[in-house]
């Protein structure tokens, strides 16, 4: 990392903001043991990412006067995140019974094993600081040694659990948003795992004389940083995941609105009757969609009378000739036939009610017809074929090829 103070605070500022939605949910629900597990996960998560970045442990050095206590401090918030991820796995595998009094036995060990860290830390010697390459420096000091290697097995453990448990559950998973958090939490894990394996196999190769120091002091963070955010990520995402699916909607739906102008547009210059006089409040989007959906069939009905019959086909040959097929064909076919009757209606050119029913389009809800209907007005807007429709259709009438049925 070029500049590992501002990628690991980054990174922990990401874990914050996930523990910011987390203790809203919280908030729903004081006493729900599984999001207060969550909540603390995330908090010790976000806290060894900030205390790990070398200026924190420069200053935690500097205000106790120790060399190194800096390391005591982040592996003990490790192995006690290393806590917390079993305890939230028991709530999430067990009956709350159960889940109890799995979680007090997981407090207890790791509970344990910060107190061993303590000793091991107090027993052995690491007077010279070293802020990035601790692990490696001292692997080979007694005490030291013992002291390095309980926290990265206590976390490649919670890592190895909670990444099994993840990919077994993204698989079962109904709820999308559920499903794809699972899968990031899995993905997290395993770059936690990565970063205790590069770490171990840095310190071990170290015991036999190879300096490999580059895995723990290059490789380990790469890994360290995406775990901290995809777990971040992964927590947050299956409840307000569904937000997003809201926003993006609302956004489809802005966006389609605004689509759907041209057609609207050209339905009411020659249709003014289908506009009511009422105004709707800017502030009632949904209500403006709809009123504009009625207006452009309101709009489609008025025209039926101008609709002529040929156009249809010569829309159709137009389009197979250009390559188009389905939907997509469809839709050019009845916005050659609108725009055709839009200038026939001008023209107060009328023709007999076309006795043919075409299959409905866009099912019978109310997002198949509003998709239905901004390709259609894509296509009234912007197709070269529409276009070329017109053009053959106002030619072949001068020609005598094609005449109106009857003119007012």
């Amino acid at each position: 990392m070029s500049n590992p103070n501002a990628v690991l605070w980054t990174c922990s500022l990401v874990g914050w903001l996930g523990l910011c939605f987390k203790l809203r949910d919280l908030k729903q629900a004081p006493h729900n043991p599984l999001r207060r597990a969550v909540c603390i996960m995330l908090a010790l998560a976000s806290m060894s990412m900030f205390s790990a970045a070398p200026a924190s442990i420069a200053f935690i050095n500097k205000i106790t006067g120790t060399p190194n206590l800096a390391a005591l401090f982040v592996y003990a918030i490790i192995v006690a995140f290393s806590a917390s991820a079993r305890v939230t796995l028991a709530y999430w595998l067990h009956p709350l019974d159960r889940a109890r009094s799995a979680a007090r036995r997981w407090t207890a060990t790791y509970t344990i094993f910060i107190m061993a860290l303590i000793a091991l830390f107090a027993a052995g010697e690491a007077p010279i600081e070293r802020r990035v390459d601790f692990d490696t420096y001292y692997s080979s000091t007694p005490f030291i040694r013992e002291f390095i290697l309980l926290y990265l097995i206590a976390l490649a453990i919670a890592d190895i659990a909670l990444m099994g448990l993840c990919w077994k559950w993204a698989a079962l998973a109904g709820r999308p948003w559920l499903r794809r958090g699972l899968k990031i939490n899995a993905v997290g894990a395993s770059c936690g795992l990565s970063f205790s394996l590069a770490k171990l196999v840095a310190v071990i190769a170290r015991w036999y004389g190879t300096d490999w120091d580059g895995l723990s002091t290059h490789v380990a963070p790469l890994f360290a940083a995406p775990a901290t955010v995809c777990m971040a990520i992964g927590l947050v995402l299956p409840s307000r995941g569904q937000h997003l699916t809201h926003m993006r909607t609302r956004v489809s739906r802005r966006g389609a609105y605004r689509e759907l102008y041209p057609l609207w547009s050209a339905l009411r210059q020659a249709t003014p009757a289908i506009v009511p006089t009422g105004r709707i409040p800017r502030g009632d989007f949904e209500l403006r969609l709809v009123r504009r959906l009625a207006e452009i069939n309101d709009g489609r009905l008025a025209l039926r009378s101008s609709v002529d019959p040929q156009v249809k086909d010569l829309a159709l040959r137009l389009g197979r000739e250009a390559g188009l097929s389905g939907s997509e064909l469809r839709a050019v076919v009845e916005a050659a036939r609108i725009k055709a009757a839009v200038d026939d209606k001008a023209q107060h050119i009328k023709f007999p009610p076309d006795t043919t029913t075409d299959d409905p389009q866009g099912g019978a809800d109310g997002i198949g017809e509003l998709a239905w209907l901004v390709e259609v007005s894509r296509a009234f807007a912007n197709s070269p074929v529409v276009r070329e429709v017109l053009i053959q259709l106002r030619k072949a009438r001068e020609e005598g090829s094609l005449t109106p049925t009857r003119k007012e």
